[in-house]
């Protein structure tokens, strides 16, 4: 028998050893691993146990207001903007898993953003310069509110966001008695024995003017708590005021000046020229802090 013959009958008997062993080492992990995993054992009192891999779990659904029952619900509002403050209430109906309806009604002052109120400390009288109008509102508004992010934030920290519009009735009040209709607040010392009055919450009823507007807000809020049933809310937002009709809130006129003193010619502490000053305005707008309380009511 030649070398070469004896070489390939050797190589060949080591290649064919090798992929036997291979093909029962891999037999056997199989095995092994499907009695690790799937096999059953049958004790003395013949009861089956099977050992293997646990079933899945699933992620747990968040919780909502719909499935949970509460339909409806009412709440008081507390905001702050830079109109003042507003009060008022909301009816929560809830629509689908995680949106909502809502109804808001509130009663709340207007003002024009360039007020700034001035205090005398020895009386506490307040004065606003150059306010020529007050105005109170009672806007109606309807909107809907949709839950964020429901299987990744928590339940008892429910962010959400609405939409809401509506109208509005303006109540426009005299802010002073404006005694010669001059569009102006003097301190007339010969007629006036001082400063035209400013009405105070109960005067210049007799003078109210109505007009209305529309009305509309955008919040992103957070609604706290496990328990459904409690209604707390805390929301940051953005209000406005659009009025068709527009409304003289700050004085109209200003004294006319000729090198910066008041045109009289009479010395009578009269002015006897008048110029534009502010104009009327039919859009306000407000940033807004809204917390709201009540208690939501589960179907029967």
């Amino acid at each position: 028998m030649s070398t070469a013959t004896i070489v390939f009958i050797r190589l060949f008997t080591t290649i064919s050893s090798v992929f036997w062993v291979f093909v029962m080492g891999f037999w056997l992990s199989v095995f092994t691993l499907q009695q690790t995993f799937a096999q059953s054992q049958v004790n003395e009192n013949e009861q089956e146990y099977v050992f293997g891999e646990p079933e899945l779990v699933g992620t747990n659904i968040s919780r909502n207001l719909f499935d949970e029952g509460y339909r409806s619900g009412l709440g008081f509002r507390i905001g702050l903007n830079d109109f003042g403050l507003q009060l008022g209430a909301q009816y929560r109906l809830s629509i689908r898993q995680y949106t909502e309806a809502l109804i808001s009604i509130s009663l709340s002052g207007v003002r024009d953003p360039s007020e700034q109120t001035y205090i005398d400390y020895y009386f506490g009288n307040r004065v606003v310069p150059s306010k020529y109008k007050r105005i109170l509102s009672t806007p109606l508004t309807l909107g809907l509110k949709k839950r964020f992010f429901p299987n990744q934030i928590t339940d008892n920290f429910r962010v959400h966001s609405s939409v809401s519009l509506g109208g509005a009735m303006m109540f426009v009040l005299p802010y002073f008695r404006d005694y010669n209709d001059n569009g102006f607040r003097e301190a007339n010392l010969n007629e006036f024995v001082g400063y035209e009055p400013v009405n105070d919450i109960f005067e210049g009823w007799s003078e109210l003017e109505t007009s209305m507007a529309m009305m509309g807000e955008w919040v992103l809020g957070i609604d706290f708590g496990h328990n459904f049933a409690q209604l707390q809310s805390f929301q940051f937002g953005y209000t406005f005021y659009y009025m068709p009709t527009e409304i003289q809130i700050m004085e109209p006129f200003k004294p006319s000046r000729l090198n910066g003193v008041i045109i009289d010619v009479n010395q009578d502490q009269i002015p006897d020229a008048f110029e534009r000053s502010n104009d009327p305005v039919n859009f306000l707008g407000s940033v807004q802090i809204t917390f709201v309380f009540g208690k939501m009511w589960a179907r029967d």
